[in-house]
């Protein structure tokens, strides 16, 4: 039996194919590991260009935080801070009317001499004064409070309720 110079060359252009795709399904993982090496490698190469941005600048912050150090409250390392926060939350939201329904206290950050504890209010209600005369005073008593997130919503012509994240700051006096 004689193979004809069409049939060679389609058995040639098969072969070809198989191995293409065998090659191609072999190094897809390899292609795959190789984008995400790239795309790894310009993450890492901002961040350290983030990071010299702020080495660069380490004067500037250095002043701003000699500004508001002042202005943090300081509390003895012993202080329980999860109840002291949440004891001025209410206080403040009873002094406005605003009634905090359920709130909960994550857990004591630390980034440096900085002590952060975020305070989540899962439901609260009150009038739209109740709830903005809350947040100027919370602003305006000279504590690092800090909301990040607000929902309001209505539940009906007067009454609003909704949820927040408040984060408190503050230092801790050492030892």
């Amino acid at each position: 039996m004689k193979i004809s110079t069409r049939e060679s060359l389609l058995g040639l252009i098969t072969v070809s194919v198989l191995l293409f795709a065998g090659t191609a399904m072999i190094g897809r993982s390899k292609i795959d590991n190789l984008k995400e090496m790239r795309s790894g490698r310009i993450k890492l190469r901002n961040s350290i260009e983030r990071s010299k941005l702020l080495v660069d600048q380490k004067e500037k912050w250095t002043k701003r935080m000699d500004v508001f150090q002042d202005k943090i409250p300081r509390f003895p390392m012993n202080k329980n801070m999860d109840v002291y926060w949440s004891n001025e939350v209410e206080k403040k939201a009873n002094a406005h009317d605003l009634k905090i329904l359920r709130h909960e206290v994550g857990n004591e950050h630390q980034e440096g001499p900085i002590y952060e504890l975020p305070i989540e209010c899962r439901d609260w209600e009150g009038s739209l004064d109740s709830l903005v005369h809350f947040l100027f005073d919370l602003q305006s008593k000279g504590a690092m409070l800090d909301i990040r997130y607000l929902r309001v919503k209505p539940k009906d012509k007067t009454i609003r309720k909704g949820r927040f994240s408040l984060y408190c700051a503050y230092m801790r006096e050492s030892s």
